[in-house]
């Protein structure tokens, strides 16, 4: 291409020069990655809360079934069958807590009975 005007050669740029109380230090990158995030403000920045919140829940809804469908009883009670491991856990939990109040009680007469003098529960009646 003919001759450069003197015998300069060329070279890339010098970065400019930083301060000398400048701290170089590179971070690491996001774990998610900012583009996930912009994507999501992009899409819903111009939408009313209602569809927002509708395809939030919309995805909510498949992700967690997706995910942890597998520990669900599958059964076909409908929407309130779904409430039917509660009131098994609920029955059991009153049941257990019945029993512990007629122990505690019993355990408590006895002691009563034994501190009166009167032998405990279950004992034959002194004979007259």
């Amino acid at each position: 291409q003919g001759s450069q005007s003197g015998s300069r050669e060329l070279s890339a740029p010098r970065p400019p020069q930083q301060p000398s109380g400048f701290m170089s230090m590179s971070l690491a990158p996001h774990p998610v990655g900012i583009k996930f995030w912009t994507t999501i403000w992009r899409e819903n920045k111009d939408l009313p809360y209602s569809q927002i919140h509708a395809k939030f829940q919309n995805w909510y809804g498949h992700t967690f079934h997706r995910a942890t469908g597998r520990y669900f009883y599958a059964h076909r009670a409908g929407a309130l069958g779904t409430f039917a491991p509660l009131v098994v856990f609920l029955v059991g939990f009153k049941v257990a807590t019945m029993y512990y109040g007629t122990m505690r009680d019993l355990n408590a007469a006895t002691a009563a009975a034994e501190a009166y003098g009167q032998g405990g529960y279950k004992t034959n009646p002194v004979p007259k």
